[in-house]
């Protein structure tokens, strides 16, 4: 397992369903389709990029593309 990265910002796009999350090491992923209530659960938490490795990288419902 590769180490995580601080999550430095995202932006949501409710009509489409596209996440784009960066990290402070300069890369990037784009997950879909996430449904608002696991954005909104995103904005509630603490550790950003605990939510994103636990939630979104392991969860078998959302794509992946890597951004670098």
């Amino acid at each position: 397992m590769g180490t995580l990265n601080a999550v430095t910002s995202w932006k949501y796009s409710a009509s489409s369903r596209y996440l784009k999350i960066f990290y402070d090491n300069g890369s990037g992923d784009l997950y879909y389709p996430v449904p608002p209530f696991i954005y909104d659960n995103l904005l509630r938490c603490n550790d950003k990029a605990a939510f994103v490795h636990k939630y979104l990288e392991y969860d078998l419902h959302f794509s992946r593309v890597s951004i670098h």
